[in-house]
């Protein structure tokens, strides 16, 4: 009677939502009861979408334990989709007296070379429950699916699996663009299910997901609940990503609303709400009474426009600007940017944008400085008839300033420019006080399945002179896991609050492309020393090499420290994608290498890293692990005064599981932090060179950024000036 009155209830389901649905066939991949993309049990030849993440729960019981009279299990899941051909997954298994287990999967696919090639089958081949010690779920596997109508169906061959040994197959059903209706065979049972998945919430591009599910064989009515959330790691709708770079000017008196950002425009130009309108400044007295080819003066005219655009730079709240000519019709504009902290190419946009609408006629080029910590880092050259098309027309023509766009690293052009009088800075030092949580955690051990350490880390960064900055930060716990309270095993991993860094750095820009950044201090805890690092980076950012030095002593523990490391990092501008190697003594006195892959997905980075290493007591340990890192900051910072409070404009947290001790697997736990590359706030890749995206081809791929930053935060009006 309960198997009747569940087929009847979804056949009902089936029946409304053909009635009433627009789906037309799946179209995006979720997370199964396993951790992989899939059905319920079983694995589709699809991934997660590119630069999605999906994060479940659920309290499945595997077949595999069944018949034990502990009946509690809790399943954490999680997959990204790394690419358009390769999703990694995690998992945490807590089935009390039968596993604890921390373990990966991974899945490539054939999906991107036959997406625009109708009724051609899609091949997958994955594994389940990589790394960790016990692999009890561990799954080899290979599958393929066929999208039909509304229907997807799946078929596939388990290898040696603990899990899923032999043929299984399965089909989901889109019988609604939110309601999904799913049915397989997993080697071991057959079970029915539903899937739920909410539009998006809201103003955010999250959206949540229910799954349920019940053996047909076993017990059935018994439900399995999986719930959880989706979200791309860009943290953009669906919506605006289409409206991204794109987004037309007009003129007239339209106005409309595009990304949650109202775009008017008038029939000449007017400065944005939010930076108003300086008046018309009177040219200084001493100005120059006509352009000299030969000395380069500024005449009283081009000064004036020069104090428009100065101001209108100051008032969108840029330092250290500066802004004249250069031989050969060349605007120069100099800016250091403390405001907008995701990303370096938000302030460029601004700075493209008022150039573009202030710059005076006769100027046919400009060159833009960007400043950090008031040393010139590098140059931006454009024509400005391309900028203006690009940054002010519609349709907007990327391809001609694509092509025009020049980016170098010297700029000892500048000793040859001639500047209008700089205005004042504040009198005494620019000072950032960056709020930002702190969050330790030991997951799937031996003693428990999450225990944490939450703190509260401000930190404050001054720059005191040109490349000079004073580092202050502290760490003070707030909340923690009862295994860290007094007398439990993590205790010693706690410690009260304490100031945990006071360093002075001074960055020196040697040679185009080459810099240094010395540093002396409190380097951590009680261990004071000295931490320096060398870099070499390519105009297109493709290449970087970077060598690291330090020297540190805690006088209590009377121990020294030697660190000395080299590396390389290869940037591929199309996927925003870094393999960095890096090797020698590291931190901890360990000794190996250390491998990362990185993908920047906006200004969220994922990493997954390997760690080989040999402690100074000669154990052989191999780790591997994921990274998280984001802003936890608006995109726009305020800056009141010299002093400004925001959060941090790189927040990172990472999770490892040990692979193996000597070359054997092994469930033993790393008690030392190894592998550790000492890269603080002030590190040149962060401070300097904008989180390792600075180079003439992370501009080009991301020219559509510097518009869209434009119409949100700048203006949008065209107009004759």
């Amino acid at each position: 009677m309960k198997l009747f009155s569940g087929v009847s209830l979804l056949g009902l389901i089936v029946l409304c939502s053909i009635a009433c649905s627009a789906a037309e066939s799946p179209k995006e991949s979720m997370l199964s009861y396993q951790g992989f993309t899939g059905i319920l049990n079983t694995p589709s030849a699809h991934v997660s979408d590119e630069g999605s993440m999906h994060l479940i729960f659920s309290d499945q019981r595997e077949n595999l334990w069944r018949n034990d009279p502990q009946k509690r299990q809790e399943n954490y899941l999680l997959s990204i989709g790394l690419f358009s051909f390769f999703e990694l997954g995690g998992r945490l298994t807590e089935a009390p007296g039968r596993a604890r287990d921390l373990s990966a999967s991974i899945k490539l696919t054939t999906a991107p070379l036959t997406k625009n090639r109708a009724y051609w089958p899609v091949l997958a081949a994955g594994i389940q429950d990589v790394g960790g010690g016990s692999n009890l779920l561990q799954s080899r596997y290979a599958v393929i699916s066929e999208d039909l109508w509304r229907f997807r169906l799946s078929a596939g061959y388990g290898f040696k699996s603990g899990r899923m040994q032999g043929g299984f197959g399965g089909v989901e059903f889109q019988a609604h663009d939110w309601v999904t209706l799913l049915g397989e065979y997993d080697t071991r049972d057959t079970n029915a299910g539903i899937r739920i998945l909410t539009p998006e919430i809201w103003k955010t591009p999250i959206q949540l997901t229910a799954l349920f599910k019940s053996a047909l064989n076993h017990k059935p009515g018994n439900i399995d609940v999986a719930v959880g959330l989706t979200f791309p790691l860009d943290f953009r709708k669906k919506t605006g990503r289409a409206l991204e770079g794109s987004a037309p000017l007009t003129t007239g008196t339209a106005s409309e609303q595009k990304d949650n950002v109202t775009v008017s425009s008038a029939a000449s130009p007017l400065p944005p709400a939010s930076l108003p309108a300086p008046p018309l400044p009177t040219p200084p007295v001493n100005s120059a009474p006509a352009k000299d080819t030969a000395t380069n003066t500024i005449s009283p005219a081009t000064a004036a426009n020069l104090a428009i655009l100065q101001d209108r730079l100051v008032a969108a709240g840029f330092i250290n600007i500066r802004v004249g000519q250069h031989v050969n019709q060349e605007l120069v504009v100099e800016y250091e940017n403390t405001i907008y902290n995701h990303n370096e190419l938000d302030a460029l946009g601004i700075v493209a944008g008022i150039v573009s609408e202030l710059a005076p006629k006769h100027f046919e080029t400009v060159r833009i400085v960007i400043r950090r910590k008031g040393i010139r880092m590098a140059v931006v050259s454009a024509p400005l008839k391309e900028l203006r098309e690009y940054m002010q027309q519609t349709p907007h023509k990327s391809g001609g300033l694509k092509d025009a766009l020049a980016f170098s690293y010297d700029t000892s052009f500048t000793e040859e420019t001639s500047y209008y009088p700089r205005v004042s800075g504040f009198p005494f030092p620019t000072t950032a006080l960056i709020l930002a949580p702190g969050l330790q955690t030991f997951v799937g051990t031996d003693v428990g399945v999450f225990d944490y350490l939450l703190s509260f880390r401000p930190e404050i960064l001054s720059n005191l002179w040109k490349g000079g900055v004073f580092q202050a930060r502290w760490d003070i716990p707030l909340a923690w896991s009862k295994n860290l309270d007094d007398g439990n095993i993590y205790r010693g991993s706690r410690h009260d609050a304490r100031m945990d860094r006071a360093m002075l750095f001074q960055g020196i820009n040697l040679f185009p492309g080459v810099m240094a950044n010395l540093g002396a201090g409190l380097v951590l805890h009680d261990t004071y020393g000295t931490l320096n690092e060398l870099t070499w980076s390519s105009v297109e950012g493709t290449h970087r090499l970077r060598g690291v030095q330090a020297w540190a002593r805690d006088p209590d523990a009377r121990r020294t420290m030697d660190v000395y490391l080299g590396s390389y990092r290869y940037f591929y501008a199309p996927l925003d994608l870094s393999l960095e190697a890096t090797g020698g003594q590291f931190w901890g006195q360990d000794r190996g290498f250390s491998l990362e892959l990185k993908r920047f997905f906006s200004d969220t980075a994922i990493s997954i890293f390997y760690k080989n290493s040999t402690t100074a007591e000669d154990k052989h340990w191999q780790a591997a692990g994921i990274q998280f890192a984001f802003p936890l900051t608006p995109r726009k910072d305020l800056q009141v005064g010299p002093i400004q409070v925001r959060g941090t404009d790189e927040w990172a947290y990472a999770q490892e599981t040990t692979l193996a001790i000597g070359g054997q697997k092994t469930n033993d736990v790393l008690t030392q932090s190894l592998a550790v590359n000492p890269q603080p706030t002030t590190a040149l890749y962060h401070s300097y060179y904008n989180r390792d995206r600075f180079g003439a081809g992370y501009i080009r791929q991301h020219l559509d950024r510097l518009r869209e930053v434009w119409l949100k935060y700048g203006t949008a009006q065209v107009g004759e000036k």
